[in-house]
């Protein structure tokens, strides 16, 4: 049986908080279904509001993991009464001394936790860019953790739990899956900057049926090499019209170069992808770091959006298995 993880979070009163919060939860969850976890996150259920309390309900008492985002609106929430946050602490208190309640809480943010969470282990991610490599080390402790209750023993430091339950070779494995994993975005549009050599050059963005393998490997300094993963991929030199390709119709078809299997773009190329289902997506290429010491931590900012995308549910969720 998969082990269940409830996920909480508070609607944030800032418009750009709360669209990073909520982002953030979103990519947490999704990357948690590829470790086979079973995650509850209200964003991905398909329930009415007046069924919102029963959901909460039983995601706390029902999961073998409770995970919050405590920012600053969360802590200032868990008291006021009315809210969801106070709805789901009040189910938590009843398993105040449990040791499958993390709270996790955004790196380089000040964040003065209630006494409610002393002892307990607490992560500390990323939020704006959760695929980023700053993230790994910390996402890796938070998967050794949810893999086996034993690491989240109360008072043993995260470094020590770690070395105590894997071996080196184990750990090693777990380690290299963890950093695979992290490589995708799950939004139907934004702006990423990634290590394109990681996950042997592929990066994904989107959600079943709407997710697109993009797939990278270093030419230059000032260009990179783009590869064909999907259905049909073409390349648009200089895509200037990028901002105004909001439907399908909107794509500029005379600037379109079909590309079979590889091709070369520069800062300001743009490429398009047709995925299996027939969805499409644009991409443009903002800028290109070339690392000279360490080409691995080499980067590529793409800016790229799915156009007419449907609403994500947890249906479109895949596990690491599928």
């Amino acid at each position: 049986m998969k082990k269940k993880i409830f996920i909480s979070y508070a609607w944030e009163e800032n418009s750009e908080k709360d669209k990073k919060v909520k982002m953030f939860t979103q990519w947490l969850a999704v990357y948690l279904k590829k470790w086979d976890f079973e995650v509850l996150l209200d964003v991905y259920e398909n329930h009415p509001g007046t069924k919102l309390d029963s959901f909460m309900s039983e995601g706390v008492n029902t999961s073998r993991f409770v995970l919050c985002i405590c920012t600053e609106s969360y802590t200032k929430k868990m008291t006021k009464i009315g809210t969801g946050v106070n709805t789901e602490f009040t189910l938590l208190q009843e398993n105040a001394d449990s040791k499958f309640i993390i709270p996790i809480i955004e790196k380089g943010k000040f964040v003065n936790l209630p006494s409610f969470f002393r002892g307990k282990f607490v992560s500390e991610l990323n939020f704006s860019e959760p695929y980023s490599q700053d993230n790994r080390n910390n996402i890796f402790e938070l998967i050794s953790t949810l893999r086996d209750e034993a690491l989240s023993i109360k008072g043993v430091e995260p470094k020590k739990r770690i070395e105590n339950y894997y071996n080196n070779v184990e750990k090693f494995k777990l380690l290299a899956d963890t950093i695979d994993l992290m490589n995708f975005e799950c939004q139907p549009e934004g702006i990423v900057s990634f290590q394109y050599l990681l996950n042997e050059g592929d990066f994904e963005i989107g959600l079943p049926p709407m997710n697109f393998t993009t797939h990278w490997s270093t030419s230059g300094v000032q260009n990179i090499h783009s590869y064909n993963k999907v259905q049909k991929t073409f390349r648009i030199h200089n895509f200037t019209l990028f901002e105004k390709v909001r439907k399908t119709s909107d794509i500029p078809v005379d600037d379109l170069f079909h590309f079979k299997w590889s091709t070369t773009l520069e800062i300001g190329d743009g490429i398009v992808w047709v995925n299996k289902n027939n969805f499409v997506a644009i991409g443009k290429i903002l800028n290109i770091d070339m690392n000279s010491k360490d080409e691995v931590k080499s980067k590529v900012t793409l800016q790229y959006r799915i156009l007419n995308p449907i609403n994500i549910t947890d249906d479109f969720i895949q596990s690491k298995n599928n």
